[in-house]
């Protein structure tokens, strides 16, 4: 089996690349620190390879550029990882290429090898007292502490050391690779729509946040407070937020917490709004501060401390961002979204037919088609 990166692909050992393995392992200070001495011939290393290297799920770590061996990664199992669900995750690199997170990026690929198509349930990893540099690869990977061994035995070395065991489950690992997917909903609706969007996102968590603000100032904590409590819990977070959700989330500053976002029918100019919806009361900006707040016919308050928050608080978006709008929507028009759009670098989608409110059968599966294009692309 042949499994690839970014940059690497790791393939099984062959008894040609003896000279590549013998370049890289014959440096003591890749060996010493996992319990090895260094190669001393090329020879050694081609019968280390037939050997060692051709075991079950054992792999040349090869750097793409130059289709080349740069160091080893696979599984083993021993007393540490004696059942058929388990495996031990062992690695060494070559000296040149260390410190360019070249191991971790190998790991994360055949740790989802492991758990998604060998279906292993723990894989162990450990490090001797003093190998920092693995120490620090396997917190990466998330590994969790779980004891320390006094005086094991390290046969090649002649030597007894103190060793350190870690542990990932596929549970941890699931969860870590998730993605959660923050579904906002609009004024009157309510968390539970978030349940329409876990087809899109088969392997991911879809979330729906059952927030309780009303007005930006108050969303500004509570958003806040919500993303970041998700935040390291996951591998990254998509937010889909419909219309008033869309514009509590992005005077929230969320922006920096998440990967992209999805926005339905949003509010982005929410003093374009106000003065539309004085316009049509035929209420003045006089008579709105003198008064305060004035009742509406349509639901709505105008509030003055409204106004002013929302023109001293003008919205700063940079996230990567998709827009869906309706070509019939009645509170933000397409002029406005553009304008937006243009000033945020996001892209735009319009439903000719859409409204404010995707609800009918024929507006959601357009609305599915977009997110699933989206994610696609």
């Amino acid at each position: 089996m042949i499994l690839q990166t970014e940059r690497l692909l790791l393939r099984p050992w062959k008894e040609g690349d003896a000279a590549e393995c013998y370049k890289y392992a014959s440096d003591p200070r890749v060996g010493s620190v996992a319990g090895w001495p260094a190669h001393t011939s090329v020879e050694e290393s081609r019968r280390v390879i037939r050997e060692v290297l051709s075991a079950w799920e054992t792999y040349a770590i090869v750097w793409k550029e130059t289709g080349l061996p740069i160091g080893c990664i696979g599984f083993h199992r021993n007393d540490l990882a004696e059942k058929e669900d388990e495996a031990e995750l062992g690695y060494w690199l070559g000296v040149p290429y260390q410190g360019r997170g070249i191991v971790p990026e190998a790991a994360r690929e055949l740790l989802r090898h492991a758990f998604e198509d060998l279906c292993l349930a723990r894989v162990w990893c450990g490090y001797y007292e003093g190998n920092e540099r693995s120490r620090r690869v396997q917190e990466k990977l998330g590994f969790k502490h779980q004891w320390v061994t006094e005086n094991v035995p390290v046969p090649q070395m002649g030597e007894t050391r103190r060793g350190y065991v870690r542990l990932l489950t596929r549970e941890e690992w699931t969860k870590a690779n998730k993605r959660a997917v923050l579904y906002v909903h609009g004024k009157g609706g309510n968390a539970k729509e978030a349940e329409h969007y876990k087809p899109l996102f088969p392997r991911d968590d879809v979330i729906g946040f059952d927030y309780h603000a009303t007005t930006p100032g108050e969303a500004k904590e509570e958003f806040s407070t919500f993303f970041h409590g998700l935040r390291g819990q996951y591998r990254g977070i998509i937010l889909i937020a419909n219309s008033i959700g869309a514009y509590f989330a992005m005077h929230a500053n969320v922006g920096e917490t998440i990967q992209k976002a999805y926005f339905i029918s949003p509010i982005v100019d929410m003093e374009k709004l106000i003065l539309g919806m004085m316009a049509q009361m035929c209420v003045t900006e006089n008579e709105l501060r003198e008064k305060g707040v004035i009742r509406t016919d349509f639901g709505e308050d105008l509030s003055y401390a409204y106004l002013c928050y929302v023109r001293e608080h003008p919205l700063v978006w940079n996230a990567p961002t998709e827009i869906l709008c309706g070509g019939r929507d009645n509170l933000t028009s397409p002029e406005t979204i553009a304008a937006f759009a243009a000033r945020s670098h996001a892209r735009v989608a319009t439903m000719e037919n859409g409204e404010h409110w995707f609800h009918t059968k024929e507006q959601m599966s357009f609305l599915d088609r977009w997110i699933r294009n989206c994610e696609n692309r």
